[in-house]
């Protein structure tokens, strides 16, 4: 028994701290609350009556967005963005039908009524005739926005289907019929014209409708259609940008009052490093200089960043700020913003961005330089007045109109810090560091901790475990650097900093890995067990989010792959008994099985129900096999 829990601990040591790299299910998405799943149907002689279609297959894309989280239908209404999915076979392009969704309360924009798509919702694709030999990939391109009550995430798959040769199920007797039927009623009054995959009115010509494979032909609105008739209003008109001239004024404005908006309060506490930054020299003509020195390479920093910033805007059409969708740059700008605080505390001292109030830095004009980088990275999301209307009308504007504006603002932000270079006289307003000043470094440590809670909170929950992953590993680096002391004098100084850089570096590959995606099972409940029982052989998981056993399983035994694999070869059906909060069904369950404690998995065989097969604790992969063997084969 001993060696057991022995061996127990060991395994979930290590991967706590190395991961196995586990396969994917092929139904879920890094990163995102949602699961997809394909299937294929036939349209036979009555419903393509019923629907008005000549297609006679159709592909169905399930969505099924995680509990608690939705997405829009592809007509929201409102300004919500619309679910678009875009499908080929080959070059040729093929039309989608939509259901319309169900009307709900928008939770981020209150008193508007979308209609939304919520649960497992099925978006269908029609199909050519069956063509003989390889089956055909249909390719296919799912853009979307996944909400719930406080947040969206915007999200483009790249999805792919491989068509099934033979008879197909009959889409007259799946439960969505109805919805399919809606939908190819809708587009019949929204869009004659179809292709060749629909059935166009008599009065349009036959070769006009194959002919034409847009998605207005296709029955369904374009996005530039849908929106072409809104002539907006604007409650402050005389904001707007018609012109070049209006626009660099507007953001030199704007940059400026940047500096004062409360969603820069994160990077306040490096700005207050720059303004302290020249005031330890007793000698006023030194203190002068230095403090002209770090505000125009602090000013420089900020315009560079604008400067690349204007580029990659009019390189890539990404929106202001959208760069912190990307889950990758938010964890590194934490990890680099904890260490940041971390060298405040005295754990280690960094090599060029310090922002310790003192003269000691080796390299003073790249640390004001990259410090001013840094903290207009930061403020990047953030917006204020008369930025909406300057940046609504630039990021449609060639990339030189981009980049004249941008740097205007950019400008108007580091205006601040141009007057100081201009005037360092100011200098003598800034206290001069003394033992105060390390109480101060202390206290803007814990600003920069606080800002590294705010970049965690706009992480996606699947990356909350990685990112602390990230973060244990740089304070460990940080903890050995500061150990090897300045200089790279000694082969110890130089051991003790490499290793120091692979603990981080380990934390990157440990934090910055796909996610690890969660089987997808269905949630138990006794009605739905006793509604398969006898008909399938049936799996019950049960599980917690604080049982460490239970994670070792899903990272061993119970991976997806594995799973997924098992589930075709045994037809199986899978379910999970969360017992992470109170779970009564689950425990009346439990119990009955004459458990306890967890984990439990239950193998309820399709012959003999009433006997299940229980494996408790740990077991391997070759256990789980036999067990199925033995109890799932008919």
């Amino acid at each position: 028994m001993s060696h057991k829990v022995l061996r127990g601990l060991l395994c979930f040591l290590l991967l706590a701290l190395f991961p196995p790299l586990s396969a994917s299910a092929a139904d879920r998405h890094e990163d995102l609350p949602l699961a997809t799943s394909w299937a294929a149907y036939s349209l036979g002689q009555q419903a393509r009556a019923e629907a008005g279609l000549e297609a006679r297959r159709v592909a169905v894309l399930f969505l099924e967005p995680d509990e608690g989280w939705y997405t829009y239908s592809h007509s929201p209404g409102g300004f919500a963005k619309p679910t678009k999915l875009s499908a080929s076979l080959g070059k040729t392009p093929l039309p989608v039908l939509y259901p319309a969704g169900q009307p709900k309360a928008d939770p981020l924009d209150p008193g508007a009524l979308v209609n939304a798509y919520a649960g497992k919702t099925p978006l269908f694709i029609l199909l050519p005739e069956d063509g003989k030999g390889k089956a055909p990939s249909l390719m296919a391109k799912l853009e979307l926005l996944l909400c719930t009550k406080d947040k969206c995430l915007p999200a483009s798959i790249d999805l792919a289907f491989v068509l099934p040769k033979g008879n197909l199920p009959d889409v007259r007797q799946q439960p969505w019929w109805p919805a399919l039927l809606a939908a190819a009623k809708t587009v019949d009054k929204q869009a004659p014209a179809k292709t060749a995959f629909a059935a166009p009115p008599a009065e349009a010509p036959q070769d006009q409708a194959k002919a034409d494979p847009s998605p207005a032909a296709a029955g369904q609105p374009s996005s530039a259609g849908v929106w072409s008739s809104l002539t907006p209003r604007y409650f402050q008109p005389e904001l707007e940008v018609g012109g070049l001239v209006k626009a660099v004024l507007l953001g030199l404005l704007a940059g400026f009052i940047l500096n004062f908006m409360p969603c820069v309060l994160p990077v306040i506490s490096i700005k207050l490093s720059a303004l302290m930054a020249g005031g330890g020299s007793a000698d006023a003509d030194i203190r002068r200089a230095r403090f002209r020195e770090h505000n125009l390479y602090f000013a420089s920093g900020i315009l560079l960043y604008f400067l690349a910033l204007s580029v990659i805007l009019g390189a890539t059409g990404l929106a202001w700020g959208q760069i912190f969708q990307q889950p990758v740059i938010v964890m590194s700008l934490t990890a680099l913003i904890f260490a940041l605080s971390l060298s405040l505390f005295g754990v280690f001292s960094l090599p060029i961005v310090d922002l310790k109030f003192d003269q000691m830095t080796t390299h003073p004009k790249l640390q004001a330089l990259f410090t001013g980088l840094l903290a207009t990275l930061l403020a990047t999301p953030c917006s204020g007045p008369f930025l909406g209307g300057v940046l609504g009308w630039t990021l449609m504007q060639p990339p030189w109109v981009i980049s004249s504006v941008l740097l205007a603002v950019g400008a108007g932000m580091a205006l601040p810090y141009l007057v100081l270079v201009l005037f360092p006289g100011l200098a003598r307003l800034f206290p001069r560091p003394g033992a105060w000043t390390g109480h101060l470094e202390k206290g803007v440590g814990l600003l920069l901790m606080g800002t590294c809670i705010y970049l965690i909170s706009i992480l996606p929950e699947a990356r909350l475990i990685p990112v602390l992953i990230l973060l244990w590993f740089t304070a460990l680096g940080a903890w050995v650097w500061g150990l090897a002391g300045p200089g790279f004098d000694t082969a110890k100084n130089v051991l003790l900093k490499l290793l120091a850089v692979l603990l981080i570096a380990a934390g990157f590959w440990l934090g910055l890995r796909p996610a690890t995606v969660v089987t997808q099972m269905d949630a138990y409940s006794e009605a739905s067990l006793r509604a398969v029982l006898g008909k399938e052989t049936v799996i019950v998981d049960f599980t917690a989010d604080w049982c460490p056993s239970c994670k070792v399983l899903e990272q061993t035994t119970l991976t997806p792959a594995r799973l997924g694999d098992m589930k075709k070869r045994f037809g199986l059906r899978l379910m999970r008994a969360d017992l992470t909060e109170q779970n009564p069904e689950a425990e009346a369950l439990l119990h009955a099985l004459g458990s306890k404690s967890i984990p439990v998995l239950a193998i309820f065989p399709k012959n003999a129900p009433e006997h299940p097969l229980v494996l408790r604790d740990l077991f391997t992969p070759t256990q789980f096999e036999e067990a199925l063997e033995h109890t799932a084969r008919p």
